[in-house]
């Protein structure tokens, strides 16, 4: 972990709300798929907390590391960084947590199963590039609420020029692009086909989707990997804002998202349960957050 300050190459919107900015910094390290980095502008001291921001690309140079983060402008430290250009200075805290684990090939089977939904996209990207160079053949299945000339599908491009268009299978939930419904009917649907198994299964993107990921990895028998997502606060572990209930050593306890995770085994990871209100009004509320 290294706290440096970094120089902006290019910030630029891609769709919507999402934008793609790439950073020149100063250090050289290995940054595992999966793992993260705290960033705020360098002039900016309010609000005082960085974002956290899964490294999307990273490429070596003879004094430099060049990274690219995919990120969606949801309030007021988002709002401050689509504000940097070309030539401003940013605090990069990285890399943080834990990755994704790639095992060694088995003597059958090279077929790798990736599933995102959203803005989970992007923690995928690095992993199905390392995938590639390893000799795996990753399919990924991507959904989304929606396609339309505004919005888009972030990063789909960069994963049919990396995968081919055979490999990259999306859904929206109105149909507007690829097939109609969420992304784990089509995951489902690939695997009681019975002609295509994957030896791993590696996900990140909103709980729900997560959930049913991990009932599939179980169903099929299938070795899976999840990346978490939480709001964090240091990014390091000090702050205990990002627990995560798990399984481990043979009981159920609290562990800190940006240390032990944010990528979990999927048999580890104690889902929460919906919490039913009893007042008169009645209905469910979520009691994970």
């Amino acid at each position: 972990m290294m706290d440096v300050t970094a120089t902006v190459l290019n910030n630029a919107r891609e769709y919507g709300d999402y934008w793609r900015l790439r950073v020149k910094i100063p250090a050289h390290y290995a940054v595992r798929p999966g793992q993260f980095a705290m960033i705020r502008p360098s002039a900016q001291w309010e609000p005082i907390l960085r974002r956290a921001m899964v490294f999307y690309r990273v490429e070596h140079r003879v004094h430099a590391l060049e990274a690219e983060f995919i990120y969606r402008v949801m309030g007021r430290g988002t709002r401050q960084l689509a504000q940097l250009r070309s030539g401003d200075r940013l605090d990069v805290l990285g890399p943080l947590g834990n990755g994704f684990t790639i095992g060694e090939r088995p003597a059958v089977g090279r077929d790798v199963a990736l599933v995102s939904g959203g803005i989970g996209i992007p923690a995928l990207y690095l992993l199905a590039a390392e995938l590639c160079q390893r000799g795996f053949v990753p399919r990924l299945f991507h959904g989304d609420r929606t396609s339309d000339a505004e919005r888009g599908l972030i990063c789909v491009d960069d994963f049919y020029a990396l995968l081919g268009r055979d490999h990259v299978l999306c859904a929206t939930e109105d149909g507007s692009y690829g097939q109609r419904g969420v992304v784990t009917d089509l995951l489902e649907s690939a695997l009681q086909s019975g002609a295509w198994r994957p030896v791993a299964l590696y996900a990140c993107g909103p709980e729900p989707m997560m959930k049913r990921v991990a009932q599939l990895a179980l169903q099929f028998h299938i070795p899976a990997e999840l990346s978490l997502e939480a709001a964090m606060a240091c990014g390091f572990g000090v702050c205990l804002a990002c627990v995560q209930r798990v399984r481990l050593d043979g009981r159920i306890t609290y562990v800190r998202v940006c240390c032990e995770g944010p990528v979990f085994r999927a048999e580890d990871i104690v889902w929460e349960e919906p919490v039913v209100d009893r007042s008169p009004v009645g209905g469910m509320r979520n009691g994970a957050r």
